[in-house]
């Protein structure tokens, strides 16, 4: 339901990744049958895979994201500690 030209804003987006991940790992397993007005009963894993399009063939990629995420933050904290010093005279 996004936009065309809003969707790279939303695929390079860590918030969306970790909501994305959070989602799946929660409910994904659920075997509950829920009704969703105008669609049969169906259960929660279906309702994520079918109407928001979740899947579980990407949390392997979530959680490497997540990592890299990480890995580039630390990269670039120490790189700053290292080169930017405030406290020279």
């Amino acid at each position: 339901l996004i936009p065309v030209w809003w969707r790279w804003a939303y695929w390079a987006n860590p918030s969306a990744w970790t909501v994305y991940a959070l989602m799946f790992s929660q409910l994904g397993d659920r075997t509950e049958l829920i009704l969703v007005p105008g669609l049969p009963y169906q259960t929660v894993r279906e309702f994520l895979e079918s109407y928001l399009g979740l899947e579980d063939v990407y949390m392997n990629l979530v959680t490497y994201l997540h990592v890299a995420i990480i890995a580039l933050f630390t990269i670039v904290f120490f790189i700053s500690l290292k080169y930017l010093n405030f406290q020279r005279r």
